[in-house]
This record gives structure tokens, sequence and C-alpha cells, in this order.
């Protein structure tokens, strides 16, 4: 028992205390009782910050002190105040471990060459006033010791008060106020004559904290008569400081005071820096519209803050909203930027788990914003995760029903620009080396500092067309790829290669003209594992080269099959690619059967002779009579390649072994790019970049388009009935016949509400709302504004300098199709009366409308709402006709909408007379029609009525609850 009690009573808790003190920052126990260390905890290998009094060198009072503030900070709990995490006391120390910080005055001194050093200082300055209204208001004592000696910044740029030695309650006697001699420079006025009462009394930290700003912005306080002089104060708040340090204490301004004057429009607490980072502490409080539009915004002001706050406290406060919060897609650009500042070891710990958390999400539009973002963070995927955690909900969108989630799940998995084996250029004396990479299309191994295993290029790259290359930190002569980083003992170090190489060629397509994305995609595919690789994703790219209803889809599919070929096993080569290139070439889409002709020509190696022969040569043929010459071209190319490829081998009857040894090896760089044929060189670099573009920079919506692409459209003739006497010209089209897909209601058989409506003044409308704007037209910031609206529905924007097959809204604008229309117009009237002609009219807008519509809507997400439709028809479709949207909407909410265009393209030509009153629906009757066909596009049946009351305003009044 006695040796129990012995062992108990006679432990030396220091050598217990869990946490191992490092360097010790200089100069702090000159202003504090306190000693202060940078430390480590024993257990989690967290860095702290311990906070030392030697007791027995300090002497009976300040011992006391020490005492005091230990007891004092184990109780306070606020964001601003320094965070206790654990501490030990004795007879002859005390430790206080807090979470890790550092002196204020080294901090500042490093943050005033940041260009926002005065938002930053804001934020802090912000942050600490609060620290000292909570211990006035509700801890009720008076800090009296606030000065930059008692301020510390921790890793997340946040200013934490602490310094607790001097901290007296309202109900202390006045004369503990007084400090030792070294803080006389902050010692109150009424304190210096000993006036002070404390009860109540928040003067002495208001006068503190004046002394404080002034050290922000001016360095450490020497003498109290320096005061008087504002200095580098900005100007906006240099009144409320004197108010601060005002001597009279009746005229004292308030803490809590000073940070309400200054937290309004225009003042010193409110700017970009203070304002977001509020926003991030009190997000969970926010809607979940305000939570987007922030972080929309975030990434484009991240450059204000300091790389500290963006790396510790923005980059914590994303990842809490990824992993809480339904806010994925909006928070990922702001999350990839903050990845670029971060080292290896931290993008794993910091960023990965929420790509993968995104990965899994149900969200489309935050599914689609990676796929585009993949390039900048596929490098710090490992294998492993990739195949565990990402390829199975990646695979996924090859399943969607949404056309542009397929296509960027297909490009993104199956693109790659692979590691390099070998480099050859220039001396390494070279300032700028250019160099070719032959590529191997087998993983290297690249080995870390921890040990493990991964597969990497090794190499890092900038610069592209798409870049400015004064913007690089390099100051790169020219718009080429260059190498900004190379991985030490890495596949490319080993290789040669080395940071400044300019890249001319990658696995022989030219990069001397390449974007950055097309140059850095590394992508998916080679990190896949044997049967994600060669079972799962094959087999769905299979099932969308045969059944997807989109041509676009199936030609990205045969590209896509065509780049991932040389890592597939050989086996599972010589089963899929000739029957999947050669169904390519015979699609109705002239592209995909281009693409089905390169892939063959690319992977040319991998097909035995016979096959060659008896399969490739008679699909080659068949589309030497194409209709489409680029087809023509392309099969004679690839048939004269694989010709010569038969006479190689029929001269050389001996390397017909080696020819077809080699079909069933994986290939190297050697075998595949260097020997590879000029013309199947050709095709190889060709086929890199001929991923079909999107025809829309808009967000799928094909789910509502399922039913409709389905049908059967057959062509309608322009003639009118066998009994009219003119005839017109019949004229074949492949548009959808308006009839058989809309019930039959007239836009000439006006209900009666509608007739009410046309009449009605705008005061009368009672319950009737403006769901667009309103009937004036609308400056230039709004019309901005408005096409804005489509942000939150629609993601996807066209990437920088890829080519757009199909005509854009911008196209349309320069077409003059007001003149076509009125040429259409007055040519039918020679063989009709007017009455079949507004019919005939009306019938060719139903019909271009419904193919319009279904094409400008194909790569959009489902229009579920009504509005939702005719906001499309307002915006999207009316600026693809008339190069401007609607000036304005209103609806009643009871299916009757009214259009307003204050100026109609097609009634600019007229007179703002009443001569024209007569005819002007003839030329309102295509466009009645257009209404009406974009509407039946999305399964709504309408009745449309236009109304001219003063040229060339127009107001188009919708029905939807018409019946005939």
């Amino acid at each position: 028992m006695t040796s129990m009690f012995t062992a108990l009573f006679s432990r030396d808790p220091v050598k217990e205390f869990p946490f191992d003190l490092l360097n010790k920052y200089p100069d702090v126990e000159q202003f504090s009782v306190f000693s202060l260390y940078s430390g480590k905890s024993r257990t989690t290998q967290e860095d702290v910050s311990i906070f030392c009094a030697n007791l027995k060198d300090l002497g009976y009072l300040h011992a006391q002190k020490a005492a005091a503030c230990l007891k004092k900070i184990k109780t306070l709990r606020h964001p601003s105040i320094l965070l206790y995490l654990d501490s030990i006391q004795t007879d002859s120390l005390i430790y206080i471990v807090t979470e890790a910080v550092v002196p204020f005055t080294s901090y500042v001194k490093n943050l005033k060459v940041f260009s926002n050093f005065q938002e930053v200082a804001s934020w802090g300055l912000y942050s600490v006033a609060n620290a000292v209204s909570f211990l006035s208001q509700d801890v009720k004592c008076v800090h009296n010791n606030i000065n930059c000696h008692s301020v510390f910044v921790n890793k997340s740029g946040e200013w934490k008060l602490f310094g607790f030695e001097y901290l007296i309650s309202y109900e202390d006697e006045p004369e503990a106020l007084h400090k030792p001699s070294e803080f006389k420079q902050y010692t109150t006025p009424e304190v210096r004559d000993g006036k002070v009462v404390l009860k109540n009394n928040w003067t002495v930290d208001a006068y503190g904290y004046g002394c404080f700003v002034w050290e922000v912005f001016n360095g450490p306080l020497s003498d109290a008569s320096l005061l008087k002089n504002p200095n580098k104060i900005p100007k906006e708040i240099q009144k409320d400081v004197r108010l601060l340090l005002h001597p009279a204490i009746s005229s004292r301004l308030s803490v809590g005071d000073f940070v309400r004057r200054n937290r309004v429009t225009g003042g010193f607490f409110t700017n970009p820096v203070v304002d977001n980072l509020l926003f991030l502490e009190e997000f969970h409080l926010k809607d979940s519209n305000e939570q987007c539009a922030m972080l929309n915004s975030l990434s484009n002001i991240l450059d204000q803050f300091p790389k500290d706050i963006q790396v510790h406290k923005i980059l914590s406060r994303i990842n809490e909203m990824i992993k809480f919060s339904n806010v994925g897609c909006s928070a990922i650009p702001a999350l990839i930027k903050i990845g670029k500042l971060l080292g290896e070891e931290e993008y794993q710990v910091h960023v990965i788990p929420s790509v993968i958390a995104m990965f899994a999400s149900q969200d489309r539009i935050t599914r689609v914003r990676l796929l585009e973002q993949l390039e900048h963070f596929i490098d710090h995927l490992k294998p492993e995760v990739v195949n565990e955690k990402i390829f199975p909900p990646l695979v996924t969108g090859l399943l969607d029903t949404s056309a542009s989630i397929r296509e960027h799940t297909m490009k993104r998995a199956c693109s790659k620009m692979e590691s390099t084996t070998s480099a050859f250029g220039q001396p390494a004396g070279a300032a700028f080396r250019c160099v070719c990479i032959p590529v191997e299309l087998v993983k290297h191994q690249s080995v870390d500092a921890d040990g493990e295993t991964q597969y990497r290029c090794g190499f890092r790259i900038g610069g592209g067309i798409d870049q400015d290359p004064a913007q690089s930190p390099a100051g790169y002569p020219d718009s080429g790829i260059y190498i900004t980083s190379v991985e030490p003992g890495g596949a490319a170090d080993q290789c040669g290669l080395r940071k400044d190489d300019k890249i001319l060629q990658a696995n022989g397509c030219d990069l001397t003209m390449a974007t950055h994305e097309q140059a850095a995609s590394v992508q998916i595919a080679p990190k896949l594992n044997y049967k994600n690789l060669n079972e799962n994703l094959t087999r769905h790219l299979l099932r969308i080269l045969i059944k997807d209803e989109q041509p676009g889809i199936r030609t990205n599919c045969c590209i896509a099959l065509g780049k991932i070929a040389p890592y597939l096993q050989p086996e599972v080569r010589q089963k899929i690619l000739i029957p999947s290139f050669c169904r390519s070439m015979k699609d109705s889409f002239p592209p995909a059967r281009i693409a089905g002709i390169l892939a063959l020509s690319a992977t040319e190696q991998f097909y035995p002779l016979k096959s060659v022969a008896v399969a490739i040569l008679p699909a080659l043929t068949v589309l030497m009579i194409d209709p489409e010459k680029q087809v023509r071209e392309n099969a004679f190319r690839s048939c004269k390649g694989f010709m010569e490829k038969l006479e190689k081998a029929s001269e050389n009857p001996e390397i017909i072994p080696k020819l077809e040894s080699e079909v069933n090896v994986r290939f190297s760089a050697d075998s595949f790019a260097q020997n590879m044929p000029q013309w199947a060189s050709r095709a190889l670099s060709s086929l890199t970049t001929k991923f079909q573009k999107p025809v829309s920079s808009l967000l799928a919506r094909s789910d509502l388009k399922e039913e409709a692409t389905t049908k059967k459209h057959q062509a309608e003739d322009l003639a009118p009935n066998s009994d009219d006497k003119n005839p017109i010209p019949t004229t074949n089209s492949s548009t959808v016949d308006a009839n058989s897909t809309l019930p039959a209601a007239s836009s000439s058989t006006v209900v009666k509400s509608e007739s009410e409506l046309l009449d009605k003044p705008k005061s009368d409308w009672n319950n009737w709302d403006d769901d667009w704007e309103n009937e004036e037209t609308p400056t230039e910031e709004q019309q901005t504004a408005m096409t804005d609206l489509n942000d939150d529905r629609f993601s996807m924007q066209t990437e920088v300098n890829e080519e757009i097959d199909w005509a854009s809204g911008e196209d349309w604008q320069e077409f003059p199709f007001e003149y076509l229309h009125s040429e259409i117009v007055q040519f039918l009237l020679t063989y009709a009366d007017e009455a079949c002609v507004l019919k005939k009219l009306e019938d060719m807008g139903v019909r271009v409308g419904l193919a319009l519509a279904e094409f400008l809507s194909m790569d959009m997400l489902p229009l579920r709402a009504e509005i939702d439709v005719v906001k499309f028809l307002c915006k999207e479709f009316w600026c693809a006709i008339f190069g401007k949207q609607v000036n304005s909407l209103r609806t009643n909410h009871q299916g009757i909408y009214v259009i307003y265009d204050n100026s109609f393209v097609l009634l600019q030509p007229f007179s703002n007379n009443n001569q024209y009153q007569e005819e002007v629906q003839r030329y309102l009757a295509f466009t009645r029609g257009l209404i009406r066909g974009a509407l039946g596009n999305f399964g709504l049946n309408a009745a449309v009525v236009a109304d001219v009351q003063e040229m060339p305003a127009v107001r188009f009044s919708i029905n939807l609850k018409s019946e005939t």
C-alpha cells in the first residue's frame, strides 16, 4: 500500500505531459508573463502552441497573474478568443496548451505585403472587436490588456484574443487596473489620474482597442503621444478611432458602437472579405439559393484572401458544406482553385474526400461539373481510389437519360495524355528545351517518399493557346505547352524531362497549337483495373454505340473506343473493335461514319491480316460511294493504308509472323507510336482531337424528350388542298408534321378569355403577376441579368476554343431572317388567297417551331414546369430566331400567358400608321405557328393570338387551356 501511494505522488506531471515543446518565439515574454513555444501532440501529431510560465523566475505577483490567466481561459469559449486545449500547473511552472498560433506582431509584418491588406485587417479587427464586446457585455469584466501583444493568429488567419493576466471583474477594486511600467503607453488617461470606476465600465477596453487599431496600421506603440497622429489608419475610420481614444470617458465610443457604425453599406467592415467570411460562418442559417449564389461567386474573389485563410478556413468550410448541404455543384470551382495551393499530402486530406463524396452525388449538375474539372484533380487520384470510389458512380453517367451527361462521362473517362517514357530535345543548358514525347501505353510506377507505389505521368504542364503567356509565373515566351514541374525520381525525371521543357508532340499528336485542356487532360482510363476497363467500361460504351438515340454521342462513343483501345487486353480488342467500328461506319450520321474510319485507321496494329482482308477492307469499300465527300475521302485514304500493309506482307512473307504476334501483345511506345505508319499516325492525331462538340452550351434536358425523339417524323408538302385554284409548289421536308404531333388547336379560333384579355387595360388586371421583368424595355444591365437567370438551371459553358458544329444563337442573329420571311409571305400570296396563306404560314411555323425547339433543348435538363417552358420560349427560343429576348412576360397562373416584344423584328420595316394594320397579320402568322410548335415540343397544346396596337410592338397571347 505504501509503495502504491509513493508511486502515485512521486509521478512527475511534466514528464507525462502529452505535448512536446519545439521552437520558442522571441520577445513574447517582454509583454507577458508567458513565453510562447510551438509544440506537437504526442498522440495526434497535431500542431499546438504552448504558453510557458516559470513561476520561480517571475516572482509572487506575476505568478499570481499567470495562475489567474490559466483559470480564466479554461472558462472562456468564444470564436475570437484563443482556444484552450490542455494545461499543467505545478509549484514551479504553468503550461497552457492552445490551438497553434503565432504572435500578431510577426504575422502582421508578412500580411502588410499582401495586396488586399486593408480588407483582411478589417476582418481581424472585426473578430477582436467581437471578443472585446463578449467580455464586456456577457462576462461583465475588463480585459485591461488589449494591444498588439495580446492578440495571436492561428493557421486560419483568425485573430484570437489572449493575455488574460490582467483581466478583472466589474466588481473588483479600481486599483486592479494598474499594470507594470512596460504597459504605460496603453494606460488610459482616467487610470493614470485615478478617476476610473469599474462598475459597468467598458471604457478601458475601448481605449485599448483604439490603441490596437492604431498598431495594426502603424506598428507597435512605443509612446501614448503617437496616438494623436493617425498616420496610416484608413480615412474612413480615423474619426471613430479618435472617439475610441477620447480622453473624456463620456465622449468615448464603445467597441460595439464602433462595429455598428462601420458595418453599414460602404463602411470599413463592409467589404467582400468580411461579408464572405461572415457568410461562411453563418452558412447553415442561409437558404439554398443564397448558399449557391455565394459559392458561385466565391471562386472569383479568392485572390482577395491570403493563402492561410483560403486553405485553412474557407476550404474547411467548403468541405463542411459539401458534406452536410446540397451545394456540391456550386462549391467545385472554389474547391479546385484552393486545391492548387496545397501540397500532395494536404490535397489527399482536404480535397480528395470531397471529390469522392461529390462523385457519389445524385445531382446531375454536380457530376457534370466534376467531369468538366477532372483535369485539375485526376493526377491526385490513386488507382485504388479511382477503381473503388470514383468509377462505380462515374459509370452510371453512361446510363443517364441526359445526353450531355452521357457525353461528358464518356469523353472524360476515355481520354488521356499518357505517361512519358523518353524525351529527345536540346541540351540541358537551354533555357527552354523543345521535346517530343513518345508515349508509353502501359502504366509507369513512381515511388513517393512514403514508399507507396503510384501510377502517374511524373510531371505537370502549363500554357496552351487558351492561356496568356504573360500571366504565367515562369514567363514563357509563347503559348506552347510547357512542363511546370517534374516529380523527383518519377517516370518523367528518369526519362530526362525537366522543368520549363516545351512539349511539341505527344503520342503522335501535335501540341504546338493545343489548348491547355487538350494537352493536360490526364483522365480516368489508364488508372482503371482489368475488370473496370475491359469489362464494365467497354460494356457500357458498346451499349451506347448500339442503342443511343443521339448521333453525336454515338460518334463520340466510337472515338472513345479508339482512344482506350491501347489499354484493352488483346483478347478484348479482337472481340469488340472491328464490329464496333464497322457498325459506326454504317451509321446514318456522317460524322459517326468518319469516326469509325479514323478509329480503324488509328488502331491498325491491333488487327490480324486476315481480319483486314475479310472484314475491314469490304466495309471501307462501301463508303467509297458515300454521299458525303469527307466520308469518301477518309475511306479512300484508310483503304490505301490497309492495302499497303497487305502488300508489304505479301512482298515480305517473313514479316508476317512478327505482324501477327504484335496483335496479341500490349503495345509500348516504340511499337505503337514511333513505328506507326504515317497514314495511321495522321488518323491517330486526328482522332485525338475529334470529339464532337455539344451543339449547345446548356446542360442536358433530354429527359422530357425521350418520347418526342422516338416518334417517326413524316414530311409534309407545302401545297394547299387539291381544290385550291393556285397550287403552291411542293417542298419535301424532313421536319415534323405539326398535325401529327399536336392537337389541332388553331390560333384563328380565339377563346373568350383571350379576347377579354386583349381589350382589358393593364391597370385592371387582377390576380396577374409579372413573371418576367416588366413591360418596359429593360436596360442593358437588366438584359444581362435576365440572361443570367439561366445560370441556376444551366451550368455548362462552351469550353475555350471549342468549335461548335451547329449554328449558335449568334449565327442566327447574323442571318437576315426578316427578309427571307417577307419573301416567303409575298411568294405565297401569289399562289393562294390570304386565308389559305395565313393557315399555311402558321402550319409552316408549327413545323419549324417543333424542330427548332427540339434542337435547342436537346442538351438541356428537363423543363418540368409549365412556366419554365414558357420562359424557355421567351429567352433561348426567341434569341435563336430573332436575336433578342422578349421584353416582358405576364401570366395569371391559370394557363394564360402574354408575351410582349416592343420591337418585333418582323414588323420593324413597317411605318407606324394604320395603313398596314390589315396586312400585319400576314407577318405574324408564321410566328404564331413557331410559338405553337415550340410549346408542342414539350407536350403543351396552345392557341396563340397576336395583337398589334403600335408597331413595331406586338403582344402574343397564349392560352394553354383551350381545347378544340
